[in-house]
């Protein structure tokens, strides 16, 4: 039996859960604004690619880490599997801010009064959200734009970034 204590730390749950995403894409994309536009690159040319990619790495990275973490009972092997699922979200939201800015670039072209960050500000807003709806964001959309953004956020990790488009971004 669920008690008005329990609903409501649920509720808060979610609440915090979607403004720390929403923040740590809005960083992602305003610290590292070269790494999310290769990112954003990515997702608009190719994002069949992005998410067979992120599949890819999420079953190789995300697999190897979960099984560190639950069988190793050695602390420091166990912080290194810590280390691999914290690498992977941390790829995933580089990716995340790249489709955020895709997301917003839309957003401007339908609402062309918006600014540039505020567009980018919604467009994420939009996406984690979508991902907290019942079944359809649990079990479709949130996976598969988690994949997409692993892939998508690997390949702007690991591409080189010359200065010309540090200095464009």
């Amino acid at each position: 039996m669920f008690i008005q204590g329990d609903v409501l730390a649920t509720i808060l749950t979610l609440v915090g859960s979607c403004l720390s995403a929403w923040a740590l894409t809005l960083a992602y994309g305003l610290l590292f604004p070269a790494r999310s536009e290769l990112a954003r690159r990515e997702i608009s040319t190719q994002p069949l690619r992005c998410v067979g990619r992120g599949a890819v790495v999420f079953l190789t990275v995300g697999l190897l880490g979960a099984v560190v973490v639950g069988a190793s009972h050695i602390p420091l092997v166990k912080l290194l599997g810590w280390f691999l699922l914290m690498s992977l979200f941390l790829v995933a939201a580089l990716g995340l801010s790249g489709i955020a800015m895709n997301a917003g670039e839309r957003l401007q072209r339908l609402a062309p009064d918006l600014t540039p960050y505020a567009a980018y500000s919604r467009g994420a807003a939009f996406l984690i959200v979508g991902c907290m709806l019942p079944l359809v964001g649990w079990f479709a959309f949130g996976p598969l734009l988690l994949l997409a953004a692993i892939g998508a956020g690997s390949k702007a990790a690991f591409a080189k970034v010359s200065q010309a488009q540090i200095e464009v971004a």
